[in-house]
């Protein structure tokens, strides 16, 4: 069960980082600090739209609980034990945005539904923009007790990653350098 938990963290790990990734690049152009070529003349304002689609949509699949999902909130109460009624709080006062998030992701996000649907998706955010704000926010706070507990209340961590990349490797997919830890440039807010 924890082997389990373990691994989908690591995955949770990659996929916040990709996250993270995103949010550099939005915010790099919001601030103006750089805008890419593009053969239809679009403005780095037109970027920060599209990564806005992208964060949104990667936040749902963190929180998703259904079989393609990430469903952190529930291996973080089984990994992180010690922070379970925070992380429990922390999710009570992301949900009144769950659905609003789930409808993006789904009808406009990573998919394309019908496009009345789609449309009526995209005009769902603005309007709840205080409250996807506070989504994202409670979010960002709870990923950052998470990697701070992560040294003390996940020793097995780095023996899991071992493993995981044990397993890839015989199966002849990919080969690392293990020289480095695989998180060591990782680091949160």
């Amino acid at each position: 069960m924890r082997k389990h938990a373990l691994r989908r963290y690591i995955v949770y790990r990659v996929k916040a980082v990709e996250f993270l990734d995103f949010g550099a690049l939005r915010h790099g152009l919001e601030s103006g600090d750089f805008c890419p070529r593009t053969p239809v003349n679009r403005i780095s304002t037109d970027f920060v739209e599209s990564l806005r689609t992208v964060q949104l949509s990667w936040f749902a699949n963190f929180v998703d609980k259904s079989k393609d999902g990430v469903d952190v909130i529930e291996f973080w109460k089984e990994l992180f034990p010690k922070h379970r009624h925070q992380i429990e709080e922390a999710w009570n006062r992301m949900k009144p945005a769950w659905d609003a998030f789930r409808r993006f992701r789904d009808k406009a996000g990573f998919h394309a539904d019908k496009p009345l649907a789609f449309f009526k998706a995209r005009r769902e955010i603005p309007r709840k923009q205080q409250t996807i704000t506070a989504a994202l926010r409670e979010f960002d706070q709870l990923s950052k007790l998470i990697l701070k507990a992560e040294t003390t209340e996940l020793p097995d961590l780095e023996d899991a990653v071992d493993n995981l990349l044990d397993e890839l490797e015989a199966g002849h997919e990919y080969r690392y350098k293990r020289v480095q830890k695989v998180f060591d440039d990782f680091q949160y807010g």
